[in-house]
């Protein structure tokens, strides 16, 4: 489920102000922690740069293996309209059976399995247009199973002469019901809203 994006005039910090977020849901609160804690930090890195956070301001390393194995950088090329990973962590590539390092150059619609090409496309290009974080939360089917996910995607600053934008974020998902299964709907708005599993 997309986050509402309130208006302009609500000011900038309200762009990325989800409902309900200080309500976590207890199904899927290790994703809700890693989510905000991920844009807590991009907060943090904007306030003292005084706006976009450069990619300077990361430790890119600790993608392996650790804390931020489920983060990862996308280039994004406006001209052409594609999407290139340029980094991820170890957990994401096993969540999205990519390649345990990006393929240098290669768009993502080659690597992303097709269902999440979507909510990459749609995140990275929000992230970009609000100049926020975007969160972005829901479910896909593959192969008659339900796959529930949560993602962030966060701009960083644009290096000078260059038409390319970085995102940074962050994505997980968990398995949750059988799509087929008489009581999928009622689990599956169970573990999105309600938190438990039947």
């Amino acid at each position: 489920m997309r986050q509402p994006v309130p208006s302009r005039a609500d000011g900038p910090d309200a762009r990325d102000r989800a409902a309900g977020v200080g309500r976590p849901e207890p199904g899927l609160v290790g994703e809700l922690r890693d989510t905000e804690h991920a844009i807590s930090f991009w907060r943090r890195k904007a306030s003292e740069f005084g706006g976009l956070p450069p990619t300077e301001a990361f430790d890119f390393s600790q993608m392996i293996t650790g804390d931020w194995s489920h983060r990862f950088v996308i280039c994004t090329d406006p001209i052409v309209s594609e999407l290139v990973f340029l980094v991820y962590g170890s957990r994401f590539a096993q969540l999205l059976e990519l390649p345990e390092e990006p393929i240098s150059g290669i768009p993502i619609t080659g690597p992303l399995p097709g269902r999440y090409l979507p909510l990459f496309s749609e995140g990275c290009r929000d992230a970009i247009a609000y100049a926020a974080p975007v969160r972005l939360s829901g479910a896909v089917i593959d192969y008659g199973q339900v796959e529930l996910y949560r993602a962030a995607f966060m701009p960083l600053a644009m290096r000078e002469n260059s038409s390319m934008h970085l995102v940074f974020g962050t994505f997980n998902r968990r398995i949750g019901p059988k799509a087929h299964s008489s009581g999928a709907v009622r689990a599956t708005y169970n573990l999105l809203f309600v938190g438990e599993s039947e």
